[in-house]
């Protein structure tokens, strides 16, 4: 049996009425209008709560008007009854112990309570639509398709012009479309430029015309900002020789650790024994152990194709892998016409890099403190180790022993007259990386290419310095009796180059010059001919002036 609540939360009269004396026959329904007795029961009253607690309407009369009940079938009271709506009223437990009621707000008294059911007449709500419905809807409009496709269109145009955008500001960042001054910094797999062989050459001075070469192909890079201030067939696939050591040097330090020991074991020894025999070699001891650092020494400035092999097979456990790896630098570097199959460099079908190519390693590679210092070093000690004696390694790079500036590179050489340089060079805070390739005078070359890109044009020979102290291998050379300051280079334009002043002579005045007494008589050429009297051009020498007169072709020296 519930238990009632406590006598502050009740009714008098609300609980434990008496029986009624004389009891009558339970009728159904009251009949409308009419008014409940003092004792009824809640089945003839419907509209009447059989229990009244504590509510916000405690305090009124429950006087409620006549209901009239609905009609029901005839079978109503069999069907289970729906609970009437209204307060409900559940006990919940409190903090305390006590139990608290929680009234529940309902209709007001005096209104009668809602029907249970809707009437069928009455309209059903509609739903707001779905987006899908709503999309439905939108495709057949004309006027929003059309409005579609004119920003699609729009934004498709807009595609390229950001991919522009982010290009030229990654080509700012860096002006090779790859390689940095700081190593390691190219992006991975990167991919070709629209036009990789576009180049914008910046002149270094117009006062001196672009020098001309023997080698086949050159080129001057300004390392500090990577304009191109020469170029001469800087994309023909040519043999690199040993400067493909500066390569193997940047992955041998990407991949291994220059203390690291590496034994001369029978797999290198095998890969040595493939060697040509009149390739440059600088003598490693079967079983001996040498440091990465010392066989890269070895490689650099002895050139020994015997180290480069020991390096690449040490680093990465052969010569094929080690090869993957160059070219996969290379792509990441922007070098676009070079293709690697070895380490050291010797010839080999499908092994080739381009003047450009090289300018970009030369730029990246020398950038690294430990080649740069490596390159940059004159005589290197190999201390005594495992299995070897102490040795000496002398750097054969001879502009580092004269040409004044430089601070290193990598020539190359393929034992007949095709040299190859890969050169940095820094003069009064200019930094410039020079590449020749098969060239057979590299120090004229190169010389000429580091003058006009200095506009310096001191005379400074290796046959002077020579004589000073002893530039390594000079005899190979001849000691360089050939350097002489009345040297001269052809022109494409049928003309002839003076390296000792940077200036050229051409056209009539040419004809005249050799035809009156040339050098002994007039001297050095001191400047580029004057055209701006046309149709007449004079141009400076020594010890005259020469005019020509273009129409008559009459010229004359005063």
């Amino acid at each position: 049996m519930r238990k009632p609540p406590s006598h502050d939360d009740e009714q008098d009269g609300a609980y434990d009425h008496p029986a009624p004396p004389n009891p009558r026959p339970r009728r159904r329904y009251a009949e409308p209008g009419q008014q409940p007795p003092e004792h009824f029961h809640s089945d003839e009253y419907p509209q009447i709560p059989k229990i009244k607690r504590a509510s916000l309407y405690i305090d009124r009369q429950d006087t409620l008007p006549p209901v009239a009940p609905p009609e029901i079938d005839e079978d109503e009271e069999s069907r289970p009854r729906r609970p009437r709506p209204g307060r409900s009223i559940q006990p919940q437990p409190h903090p305390t112990g006590k139990v608290t009621v929680t009234p529940q707000r309902r209709p007001s008294a005096y209104m009668p309570a809602p029907p249970l059911h809707r009437p069928r007449s009455a309209p059903t709500p509609r739903r707001p639509p779905s987006f899908m419905a709503r999309l439905n809807d939108l495709s057949h409009n004309k006027l929003f398709l059309l409005l579609a496709g004119l920003v699609l269109v729009i934004l498709l145009s807009l595609i390229p012009l950001m991919m522009n955008v982010f290009s030229s500001h990654a080509t700012a960042t860096n002006p090779l479309n790859g390689p940095s001054n700081q190593p390691g910094s190219s992006s991975v797999g990167q991919a070709p430029p629209k036009n990789p062989h576009e180049l914008v050459i910046t002149p270094a001075d117009s006062r001196y015309p672009p020098p001309a070469v023997f080698a086949t192909a050159a080129y001057v890079m300004d390392a500090d900002t990577g304009a191109t201030l020469y170029a001469h067939n800087p994309f023909m696939h040519l043999p690199e020789m040993s400067t493909t050591k500066l390569m193997t040097a940047v992955v041998a330090l990407e991949h291994g650790n220059p203390d690291q020991s590496i034994t001369i074991n029978s797999t290198i020894l095998h890969d040595i024994g493939q060697l040509a025999p009149d390739g440059t070699k600088f003598g490693l001891e079967p079983g001996a152990t040498y440091s990465l650092r010392d066989l890269m020494y070895a490689m650099l400035l002895v050139s020994g194709n015997d180290a480069a092999v020991a390096v690449a097979d040490g680093v990465s456990g052969n010569l094929d892998q080690f090869a993957a790896l160059m070219n996969q630098k290379a792509r990441q570097l922007g070098m676009y016409d070079s293709h690697f199959m070895n380490p050291h460099g010797l010839m080999q079908t499908g092994h080739y890099s381009s003047a450009h190519d090289l300018a970009i390693l030369g730029r990246y590679s020398l950038s690294i403190p430990l080649i740069r210092q490596m390159t940059g070093t004159r005589i290197y000690h190999i201390a005594k180790g495992p299995g070897h004696p102490e040795r000496f390694a002398l750097n054969g790079n001879q502009f580092l022993w004269w040409y004044p500036g430089v601070d290193a590179g990598k020539p190359g050489w393929d034992g007949g007259k095709n040299f190859v340089q890969v050169i940095s060079c820094m003069r009064n805070h200019h930094h410039l990386i020079g590449v020749v390739i098969h060239s057979k005078d590299f120090w004229t070359d190169m010389r000429d290419l580091l003058n006009w890109g200095f506009s310096d044009f001191t005379w400074i020979s290796p046959y002077d310095v020579d004589f000073q102290h002893p530039i390594p291998f000079d005899n190979q050379s001849n000691y360089f009796a050939r350097d002489k300051k009345e040297n001269t280079v052809p022109t494409p334009d049928h003309g002839r180059y003076y390296i000792y002043t940077g200036y050229s002579i051409t056209g009539p005045i040419l004809t005249y010059y050799d035809q009156n007494g040339g050098l002994p008589k007039f001297g050095y050429p001191r400047g580029m001919p004057d055209v701006s009297q046309t149709p007449n051009i004079t141009q400076k020498f020594d010890h005259a002036t020469i005019r020509c007169d273009l129409t008559t072709k009459q010229c004359s020296s005063a």
